[in-house]
């Protein structure tokens, strides 16, 4: 299993409300989830305009095609400020 763990900020009045929000997510998970060797995501609520996002995949080779690319923009909402990728160790 592999990690790639994804911070963005976030623009300035992204989302104008809640609901806005939760559209844009449900999109990006659709978008995330349907990767090949997709296994499971979180996407952590934004702090002080960073999004962050814990997303795993079944191989080094599906997770680094997945990953985004660090300084471009993330659907005119967010700039990719980091993206790591690790393999995982453990999991309980």
């Amino acid at each position: 299993m592999h990690s790639v763990y994804v911070t963005l900020s976030l623009k300035e009045a992204a989302f104008p409300d809640e609901n806005t929000q939760r559209t844009h997510l449900e999109r990006v998970v659709a978008e995330v989830s349907a990767k090949p060797g997709f296994l499971h995501g979180y996407w952590l609520a934004p702090t002080d305009g960073v999004a962050r996002t814990v997303i795993f995949y079944d191989t080094e080779e599906n997770a680094v095609a997945a990953a985004p690319v660090p300084d471009s923009e993330h659907s005119g909402v967010a700039r990719i400020t980091g993206v790591e990728l690790a393999p995982v160790l453990a999991s309980a």
